[in-house]
Parts: structure tokens; sequence; C-alpha cells
């Protein structure tokens, strides 16, 4: 297995002792009792992406508590790292997992959440996949999570880092980033806006656009 399909194999034995819930309070307009009922009585594995669409797309706002979401959540990340098309966007997931209180998580719940954030983060550079580092980095800050150890993972690629300070760049003219799903209370946010000014990163993005010798 590559590092991120045992990142997740890590993140469903960490959860593993969670219960699985005995029922789901929702609005009826955002999810059905049809539903509900797939929920609660399929094995979490067998969870398609339409079965939890609504669930986890909603999580927190009209459906569910930190009790079912908890449970759940480990297909939620696997789904959200194997369909890239799917809904809800990791930015909306990142925001729930703020609400659950990640850093009240046991050592070993945060630990495998971190490692599987790392792993997500270091193939989509390794590929070349850059635009979905924004997406990616303001989920972890909305998670909660410190987000300095997963930004000096961009810095140890010029070119990632290029393009990361590019998509950001007309909004943090005005102290923004770019990344429509964030919100003034977010955590996190502040520290990104400070890091993509440092000097580093405009060293080593002044760096990468010199011409060779």
């Amino acid at each position: 297995m590559n590092s991120v399909d045992v990142a997740i194999e890590n993140f469903y034995k960490a959860f593993s002792d969670v219960p699985v819930p005995t029922s789901i309070e929702g609005c009826p307009h955002c999810i059905d009792d049809k539903n509900i009922e797939q929920l609660l009585q399929s094995d979490l594995r067998s969870l398609s992406p339409d079965d939890l669409s609504s669930y986890a797309s909603s999580a927190f706002l009209t459906v569910g508590d930190v009790g079912d979401y908890l449970y759940f959540l480990p297909r939620i990340l696997e789904i959200s790292i194997t369909d890239r098309c799917w809904w809800p966007d990791i930015e909306v997931t990142g925001r729930a997992l703020g609400v659950t209180d990640v850093p009240k998580w046991g050592a070993d719940k945060q630990r495998a959440l971190i490692e599987l954030f790392t792993s997500v983060l270091r193939r989509f550079i390794e590929r070349g996949e850059y635009d979905y580092i924004d997406d990616w980095m303001c989920a972890i800050a909305r998670s909660g999570l410190d987000v300095r150890p997963f930004l000096r993972i961009i810095e140890e690629n010029s070119a990632a880092l290029v393009h990361y300070v590019g998509v950001n760049a007309e909004s943090l003219q005005k102290s923004k980033l770019a990344n429509h799903f964030w919100e003034t209370s977010d955590k996190g946010q502040d520290e990104i806006i400070e890091w993509l000014r440092s000097e580093t990163v405009h060293r080593i993005c002044s760096k990468a656009s010199s011409p060779a010798p």
C-alpha cells in the first residue's frame, strides 16, 4: 500500500472504538428517513458517496451530532480523497472537523488525522497536482490543527509553493486568502497569510523565478 492508503487504514483503526450510532437527528428537508436508515444499517466501509453526501454536507448545520459524525468520519475522509468530484468539498469537512474540537480528541485520533492530511498533501505535491493544495490547506486550518507543519511541507517544493502563492496573490493584497470557504473566525487563516508574506516564502519564490546561471 502507498502512504495515503496506509494513512486511511490507520485512521479507520484509530476510530474503531467510536460506537455505531443508533439514531441520527436531522432536518427532513436535508436528509430523509430512507437515507438515515441506510446510514444506520449499512457497514461503514460499504457506504457510497451518494449515501453520505447529504449527511456530510449538512453535518452540525441541520443534521447529526459529534458522536455520529466521528463514526462516519473515516469513510467521509476516504471518499473525499478517492472521489475528487464528491460533495461536500473538503473545506466543508474541515469546518465540521472544527466543530468536533479536534484538539480534545485522544492522542491516537489526532495523530491519525495529522498523518492522513500529511500523506495527502505530500501526494499532491509529488504528483504536481498543485491545484488541490489550496483546498486542503483551507480544510486543515478549519479543522483546528496547527497549520505550520503543513506549510513547511509546501516550502520543500518550490514549484508547489510558487503555485500556492500565485493562487492567493491577488487576495493577499486585501489581507485575505482566495478560497471562498474561508470565514473570518477560522483559525489558521492569519498564520497562513503571515507565512505567505514571510521572507522565507519570498526568498524561495524569488530563487525559483530567477533564470539559471
